[in-house]
């Protein structure tokens, strides 16, 4: 059987431990590490990285999930400053809505608006920073969210940036003291004759303009103002309307002499004329009326007595027939009892 065996030599390991402090001679490194802590008191300036770097960032779900919630808030937003209970102090500023955007860590709301470049914008911007705690109040009532993130006003800078650009051009092309003018105003209804006119020229067209509008009130006056006519599509609706009154009128009058004939059929109770009551009539009916229905229930209390004597009778008469039935019976046992006892005796 062959065996295996380790063979260790102790001048290896003394050349190895050698090697390795000629290693660290030649290579002087210190294995612990020192890293700068704030308990100290250094503070590392912060870099590009760390201040563009989001905290939060949401996945696809919350990419949606925002997507959503910027068309709610600008839904409900722009609805609250037209109509709610702020609107009082934001209408006739002329303050439009952009866009709205929600912070990824659903802290801010930022409402961007539309700048007009001119001195009105700061106080359009204090106005909507006042509006900012109740708009957040009202819009908590509506439920978008378990809590409504702090709302935020922001100026919309590509539109400032145009406007901005709008207003330099303007100034470069027309300078300072320009005032622009609205289309319209350039427009004329009617056209102004520069040349100057002799009084006589004036009083004649004048003259002939009293004239022209008297005649066109004459004509106006003189027209007759045509019938209304009723007959839309082939229908004479006058006749029609004629026919259902003279029936409507028939039907009534049947119903008036149906009443009068026969008083039996009457859809309304007849008015009954209030009757006079005499006490002493009164009393002697009652004791008419007592007296009958005491003789009535005398009457009656007779023929109950009367009945039950003859129920009686007749109990006894059944009573007696059933005795003498069970007698017979009895008889007739007898007998048959002593025919056979004499039979067997005989045999």
């Amino acid at each position: 059987m062959l065996r295996r065996y380790i063979h260790h030599s102790s001048v290896m390991c003394s050349t190895k431990k050698q090697g390795m402090k000629l290693c660290k001679m030649l290579n002087p490194k210190n294995s612990r590490r020192w890293l700068p802590s704030e308990s100290m008191g250094i503070s590392a300036l912060p870099t590009v990285k760390s201040l563009t770097k989001v905290k939060y960032e949401p996945d696809n779900r919350g990419v949606r999930r925002l997507a959503m919630l910027n068309k709610l808030f600008m839904k409900y937003i722009t609805d609250i400053m037209s109509t709610g209970t702020i609107s009082i102090n934001i209408v006739g500023h002329g303050i439009e809505i952009s866009k709205v955007r929600v912070a990824p860590d659903f802290k801010t709301v930022n409402v961007y608006w539309l700048c007009k470049g001119n001195q009105s914008d700061d106080e359009t911007e204090a106005l909507l920073n006042r509006s900012a705690g109740p708009l957040r109040q009202e819009l908590s009532t509506l439920r978008l969210m378990g809590e409504v993130p702090y709302i935020c006003f922001v100026k919309d800078k590509q539109e400032a940036q145009l406007v901005d650009l709008d207003r330099r051009l303007a100034l470069a092309d027309y300078g300072e003291d320009y005032t622009p003018t609205e289309i319209g105003h350039l427009l004329k209804s009617e056209f102004m004759l520069n040349m100057k006119l002799s009084p006589e020229v004036k009083a004649k067209i004048k003259q002939l303009e009293e004239e022209h509008t008297t005649l066109q009130n004459n004509a106006i006056e003189d027209d007759p103002i045509p019938e209304m006519t009723n007959d839309v599509y082939g229908l004479d609706h006058n006749k029609i309307m004629a026919r259902l009154l003279a029936s409507r009128k028939k039907s009534k009058e049947a119903w008036a002499n149906l009443e009068s004939e026969s008083p039996v059929i009457s859809y309304r109770a007849t008015e009954v004329a209030p009757m006079k009551i005499d006490v002493r009539d009164q009393k002697r009916e009652i004791a008419e009326f007592l007296m009958q229905r005491q003789i009535l229930q005398k009457k009656l209390h007779r023929e109950r007595r009367s009945k039950e004597v003859i129920n009686h009778e007749h109990e006894d008469v059944t009573t007696e027939h059933v005795e003498d039935i069970d007698e017979y019976c009895d008889d007739y046992k007898d007998e048959y009892e002593l025919e056979t006892i004499n039979g067997h005796v005989k045999q």
